[in-house]
């Protein structure tokens, strides 16, 4: 379910730190990844959350593990939040009810 919109940095180098951070160990390995998003683009206001699935080898084993990613929308989609943050304010600050 690979997207061609995904972040650069949603790579095996970062899941590898992610992983040897959780307890894989220092010699885990991965191998193939499948990444997408867990929810629909806009759903989560201030995160884009992503889910992986892994491939990884660790000490000659082979295994499957998943991993739920949680980030800060990408800088344009930020601009546009802090856009619409900047708008609401103005609405309770300065409109009647």
């Amino acid at each position: 379910m690979a997207e061609s919109h995904m972040p650069n940095w949603l790579n095996s180098s970062f899941f590898e730190t992610a992983l040897r951070s959780g307890g894989y160990g220092p010699n885990v390995t991965v191998t193939s990844s499948e990444t997408g998003r867990a929810t629909a683009a806009g759903d989560n206001y201030f995160s884009d959350i992503f889910r992986a699935k892994l491939q990884v080898t660790m000490d000659g084993r082979r295994s499957t593990t998943s991993l739920i990613v949680k980030s800060l929308p990408e800088k344009e989609e930020m601009a546009k939040v802090n856009i619409l943050f900047c708008v609401m304010l103005h609405v309770r600050d300065n409109v009647a009810c």
